[in-house]
């Protein structure tokens, strides 16, 4: 008999494994919003917009910082879920907000597994990303790649 047992998996696998996602002719991946939620997601890439302005001026004018992230999940297919973002300084401190709509292969189901639509689902899966900490993440990413 053997020492060795197999460990059960993750729990942010098993909510992925467990689904059975697949991939719709339409290129979407479709779920309720309650497996959306339960998706682990991970930090794939985030990158600072690299915009040059038209015209230099000679006087002081407001700049922003802004850039994009995306994120996916573990398993095939994978969830991805893209938004851009910008730098704010609130309370003298720097802080990350979302400001567009999330990119997504995604399409939520209602109850009765009928598609809720696409406006629907950008207006939930905005809920879905603005309950995680990903500000952190992506903001340790921006530091290590183009430094402080």
């Amino acid at each position: 008999m053997s020492r060795y047992t197999s460990l059960p998996p993750r729990q942010e696998e098993v909510a992925i494994t467990d689904n059975m996602l697949s991939v719709s002719a339409d290129g979407y991946i479709r779920l309720l919003f309650a497996e959306a939620q339960a998706t682990c997601l991970m930090h794939m890439i985030s990158g600072l917009d690299e915009d040059v302005p038209a015209h230099m001026s000679t006087s002081a004018m407001l700049t922003t910082i802004t850039g994009y992230t995306e994120w996916i999940s573990r398993g095939i297919p994978a969830i991805s879920i893209g938004w851009d973002w910008q730098m704010d300084a609130i309370d003298h401190q720097i802080r990350l907000c979302r400001v567009s709509e999330p990119r997504s292969n995604v399409m939520l189901l209602d109850n009765n597994q009928a598609d809720v639509g696409p406006e629907k689902t950008i207006a939930l899966l905005e809920v879905f990303i603005d309950t995680l900490d990903w500000q952190r993440k992506v903001q340790d990413h921006i530091d290590a790649v183009y430094g402080r």
